[in-house]
This record gives C-alpha cells, structure tokens and sequence, in this order.
C-alpha cells in the first residue's frame, strides 16, 4: 500500500490512518480494474464513464476544489466500512502551482528633466550649435538656467543692460522673451527657485523670487503686481528685495562645500569681501562675515577654493607667474582668517644672494575653476593648467595637467571628461586624459560668444559684416544659440 503524511492537526493514531489509507487506495484500484472486490457494482458503462471522468489524457487525474468533498465521501464509503471521517484526499494529486515567472523590467525611457532641451545622444563626439532665438536686440551680461518646478519647463534667465527677461525652451514658437525685472544686470545665479543678481546703475545683490515674478502675483494678493508700486509692496511680500549692505558689489561667485554640504556665496566690495551661506528654512542667503581687506582693481578673477581642512572658502583674487618656469602664484583670501597669502611667500624661492627681487607679472586669466580638492584649472592667453593650489603642475599619470590651444581662448566650460574653449568663430574640446580633440565647431562666417554656463551653454552669435551695436537696441539684434548633443554638457 501507499503511505501519505497526515495533514498537520490530523489524527494521531498512526495504525488506523495506515490502515483506512489502505483500504482507499485497495477501493479505488478495484473501482478502475473492475473486478469483484468492492461492495458496489457498477456496469460496463458506468465503467467506462468512471474511467473518462478520472484519466486524462497522459494517464493524471484531474479535479477541482469544488468536488473533492463529495469525491472523499464516496471513497470512504468503498472501504472496509472505517467511516471515522474523511482522510487525506490522495484521488486529486493537485500539480504544484508553477513558479512565479519572473517578469522583465521594461526598459523604459526616464523621464526628462525638463521640457524644451533637445535630447542629448549619447555620443562622445556631436555637440551642435542649436538656435533658440533669431535677432536678440538686448545687450546681454550673463545668463542662467531654471526649470519650472510644476511644468517642467527649462527656461534660460537672460541678464541684459535692458534688466533680466526670461525665455521658455517649451515655448520657442511664440519667438518672444518676458520681462522679469526692469534694471540692468551684469551676474545671476538660481538656487531652489529663487535668483540671486547683481542689478542697478551702482551694482547691488538682490533677491528674486522666480515663481511670482513668472506669475507676476502672490498668493495674498489678487491684483497684478506689476500694477502695484516696487515702493509700496510690502517687504514680506515683495517679489524682489536688495540685500542690506551690499550696494557696490562688483563681483560674485557661489560654490558649494562638498565636505559639509554648505552652499556659499562671495561677494567683493570696494572694503573688502564678505561671505553669505545659504539657510533653507528661510530659503535665502544669510550673511556669516564681512573682511575688511584690499581687493585688486580691476578684479578678473573671483572664485572660490574649497579645502576639506578649512570650514569656509578661500577666494582667489589674481593669479601671478612665479619665479619658478611652469609654476603660477594664485593670491587666496582666507575667508576663514581673512588672512591673504599675497605676499607670505615673496622670498622663499630667492636664494638670498640676489641684490633686486623680480616682480611678478599678472596674468590675464580667462578662467579659474577648482576641479577636485589638489586640482584648479587656470586659462590664459591659449592655455589651461591644472595645478595645486599652491601653483604647482598637477602630477597625475592618467590625467594630462596642460593643454594648449593653436588659437586665443576667449572663455572655456569645464566638462567632467574635457574642457571646452571658445574663440572668436567656434568652439574646441579637449580631453583630459590624453589632450585630443574631442569636439570642434568652426564657422568663419560668424562671431560667437560664450554667455553663460550654469548648466546650459548660451551663446550670442553675429554676422562678421555686422556693424557693431549701439544704443539700447541693436539694428540687427543677435542670435542665441545652446550648446547641444554632448552628453556631459548638461
């Protein structure tokens, strides 16, 4: 006979499990054979039926749930008259449920960040110049770049000497650009929905709130606010408002600590510099310190150095050649002290035998960015240096630490893989790991100028015929292109 494991809670008593098992498997063999050792009789077609109803085609029984009831009822009573209750149903032999298939993720698209940029192929090589505007009248400062929090929509913020205007990607087929504030502005910079500028005759910080500019209203308000006096809004409720103290800044940059998470902003006074940190819960920038020093005039550098040892940055002010071939002197203002390292080094290269200490020369940077905590990228005149802060070639056996250009670099864009230097008529990238050309646009019929880099490249391009512009408004008006088709370029 056959044996089954009784179900758990079932009967103890192994013998007479055993015994009424026995007997079902002894009555159901009978009932298929058709032989005279089971109490009911059944004819030929009862047979026949029976044997339809119980076999499948490969030989297995198949049952629902909904009869196994009366099934075991009809089995006990084929016994050897054992009625203590029905036992394990062994007539189904139910197939196992099959294993969960295990379902393919679909490789779908991620959804893009925003709406009105073109898509970004990924190829090493295919940056293209894209027009988004055809004869721009303003004369433009600086550029920035926001996405709506709610439509998604990548709008380019647009600094001019004619104030700040706005323009939507989404909407290039309207071919128009918005007033947001009407004094000029020479920088802009976006955190978290809000714009930070330099704006007025007399250069000062103000702060914007971007959704209710791009409104033109508040929540507590139900008139147009650009039917309401600047004057007579009140403070809470202004939609732009001048940091206190900060009328006669000149220049200034924004860096983010990755070592604490702290976003600072640098800005440079006749007096001196201060320093501001971005607080969340009020969602504006907060002054920390003010350092009276003397600052270079004309400043053409002003960016900031981040060092895991120091709590806020350094600034750097000038860059100098030192005495030593092939090594730079950057001066850094210690936000932290505001101790200047302008000076603290002036003899320690002399041997102390010269009679006349050579002056330093500066140099006409065109650009300062600090790549990693050893690493900042200093260009001039047709080159780019990677060095230390203290102005040493950077030593790195996959990295290249120069590069030179065969024309004058007018401004550059640093890349994650390669730097981007802009002239006169395009564009060339070179790549950090080897220094080969990895991207060139050139077109001797135009002119290009670089705009603005915060997160997309904005250019200003011109006829070579063109007469230069003057006035307010230009004849021609120029046309703004974005940088597109490189995959690290936004």
């Amino acid at each position: 006979c056959f044996r089954a494991t009784l179900p758990v809670g079932g009967d103890s008593s192994n013998s007479s499990s055993h015994e009424h098992q026995c007997d079902i498997h002894r009555g159901y063999f009978s009932h298929v054979s058709g032989s005279g050792s089971s109490p009911r009789r059944h004819s030929s077609v009862d047979e026949m039926l029976g044997l339809a109803a119980t076999l499948t085609l490969n030989g297995q029984r198949q049952r629902s749930l909904s009869d196994s009831g009366a099934t075991d009822k009809d089995t006990c009573a084929n016994g050897d008259g054992l009625n203590s209750g029905p036992g394990p149903d062994l007539l189904s032999d139910t197939p196992p449920v099959p294993p969960r298939r295990r379902e393919k993720k679909r490789h779908t698209p991620p959804r893009p960040i925003s709406n009105g940029l073109p898509p970004t192929p990924k190829v090493h090589m295919g940056a293209c110049f894209s027009k988004v505007f055809n004869g721009c009248p303003l004369r433009i400062h600086c550029t920035a770049s926001w996405i709506h929090p709610d439509t998604r929509d990548q709008h380019i913020l647009i600094g001019a000497e004619e104030g700040i205007y706005n323009l939507n990607l989404n909407e290039l087929h309207d071919a128009a650009i918005d007033q947001l504030y009407p004094r000029r502005t020479i920088w802009m910079y976006v955190i978290k929905d809000v714009l930070m500028s330099l704006s007025g005759k007399t250069p000062q910080l103000y702060r914007h709130d971007l959704l209710a500019l791009q409104s033109k209203q508040t929540h507590r308000f139900s008139l147009h606010m650009n039917k309401i006096p600047e004057r007579l809004v009140p403070r809470k409720f202004a939609l732009t408002t001048k940091v206190p103290d900060t009328k006669g800044c000149t220049k200034c940059c924004v860096g983010r600590n990755p070592y604490n998470g702290y976003k600072y902003l640098c800005g440079a006074m006749p007096s001196g510099i201060f320093i501001m940190q971005w607080y969340d819960p009020l969602n504006k920038f907060m002054l920390l310190k003010h350092f009276e020093c003397i600052v270079p005039s004309p400043l053409s550098v002003f960016e900031m150095v981040i060092t895991p040892e120091l709590e806020y940055p350094m600034v750097c002010v000038s860059v100098k050649q030192a005495y030593e071939q092939n090594r730079l002197r950057l001066d850094l203002i210690n936000m932290n002290s505001g101790a200047s390292w302008f000076h603290s080094d002036e003899l320690e290269d002399m041997d102390g035998t010269a009679t006349v200490v050579p002056r330093r020369e500066n140099i006409k940077v065109i650009n300062v960015t600090q790549l990693e905590k050893d690493a900042i990228l200093v260009c001039y005149d047709n080159t780019v240096k990677i060095v230390t802060p203290q102005g040493r070639l950077r030593s790195n056996r996959k990295l290249v630490s120069q590069l030179h250009f065969d024309f004058a670099v007018e401004s550059v864009v640093c890349l994650p893989d390669s730097v981007l230097a802009f002239h006169k008529h395009g564009v060339q990238g070179r790549s950090f790991k080897n220094g080969e050309v990895t991207q060139e646009i050139v077109e001797k019929s135009r002119v290009y100028r670089l705009l603005g880099s915060d997160k997309v490249v904005v250019l200003e391009s011109h006829l070579c015929q063109e007469v230069p512009r003057g006035g307010t408004l230009t004849e021609e008006g120029a046309d703004l292109y974005i940088l597109a088709g490189h995959e690290a370029s936004y």
